[in-house]
């Protein structure tokens, strides 16, 4: 929902209860696709493929990080495991996303 941050995860509050979500999927066939007219905000994508891939790649790398979050009180100990905080995952996600904005070959250098 995004509560309390600009970050595009929201807050890294961890649910307290199991939430349940519902997908739809509609089969159409091309004919009835093609009479349809398209979103009005709908719009191309003016980012570049590199660009657009390595949002994705953030994206899915803060999600797959953040799947492991677990709360202070839920933390064994275990020497052998090193601890990451999340904003620490979070801090880095936001400065690269800067820096991919302000330059999309800064890593280049």
């Amino acid at each position: 929902s995004g509560k309390g941050s600009q970050h595009p995860f929201g807050a890294m509050n961890l649910p307290q209860t199991p939430t349940v979500a519902q997908i739809g999927i509609s089969v159409e066939l091309l004919e009835s696709l093609a009479q349809q007219t398209p979103v009005a905000s709908a719009a191309v994508s003016s980012v570049d493929s590199f660009t657009e891939f390595t949002q994705k790649m953030l994206d899915n790398f803060y999600n797959f990080a953040s799947s492991f979050a677990v709360t202070q009180a839920q933390m064994t100990p275990n020497p052998s495991e090193a601890f990451i905080p999340a904003n620490v995952v979070l801090k880095w996600y936001e400065n690269f996303q800067r820096r991919l904005t302000q330059n999309p070959l800064f890593w280049k250098t």
